[in-house]
C-alpha cells in the first residue's frame, strides 16, 4: 500500500479503514489544517464517473464539486464525531480543526456537512464511534439537534445551508 509523503502538518498513512489523513503536529480548534486543492467538475461528470471518484469529491457549489485528485484531502475519512470541518472562504475550500487534534491522530470530518440535497449518495459508515449513524446521507437527514450543533459551531458551509433555508 503506497503512502504519500507528509506535507504541512499532515501525512497520509494507513488507518482502520484504508488510508487516512493524520496530524504530524498539534492543531487547536480554529486552525486551518490544509487548503483543499483540486480540479472543479460539474455534477454531470460526477454522476457519469461515480464510484470512488464521486466518493472523494467535495461539494464546492450548487452545481460543482472539487476533485482533489491524489492530494492529501482525498484521504480525509468520515467520522460521526469529527475533529475537523470543511470551510469555504474566498472561493476556496479549507479543512479546519473544530477540536484539538494531537500529533498522530487521524483527521476526520462529517461528510453529511458537505452534502446538500444529493439523494443519490449514501455511504455505510465504519467510523467505530459509539455515536455512529451507520448510514451517511445528506445534511437534511441529520437529527435536528445535530444539525443545529454543527451550524452553531460553524461546521457547515454556507452553500449547504442555503439549500435548507
Amino acid at each position: 500500500m503506497a503512502v504519500s509523503t507528509s506535507t504541512g502538518g499532515v501525512e497520509v498513512r494507513p488507518s482502520r479503514i484504508g488510508l487516512g489523513l493524520f496530524a504530524t503536529e498539534r492543531f487547536v480548534a480554529g486552525d486551518t489544517i490544509l487548503r483543499i486543492d483540486g480540479r472543479l467538475v460539474n455534477w454531470r461528470e460526477l454522476l457519469k464517473r461515480r464510484g470512488s471518484f464521486m466518493d472523494n469529491c467535495y461539494r464546492f457549489g450548487p452545481e460543482t464539486y472539487l476533485d482533489p485528485g491524489d492530494r492529501p484531502a482525498r484521504y480525509v475519512n468520515h467520522s460521526c464525531v469529527p475533529n475537523a470541518a470543511v470551510h469555504k472562504a474566498r472561493n476556496r475550500l479549507y479543512l479546519v480543526a473544530v477540536a484539538a487534534i494531537s500529533a498522530g491522530r487521524e483527521i476526520t470530518f462529517d461528510y453529511s456537512t458537505t452534502i446538500a440535497d444529493d439523494d443519490i449518495w449514501t455511504m455505510r459508515c465504519r467510523c467505530g464511534s459509539p455515536q455512529c449513524r451507520r448510514i451517511i446521507r445528506n445534511f437534511g437527514s441529520l437529527p435536528q439537534g445535530l444539525r443545529k450543533k454543527y451550524v452553531n459551531r460553524g461546521m457547515v458551509p454556507g452553500f449547504i445551508l442555503r439549500v435548507f433555508v
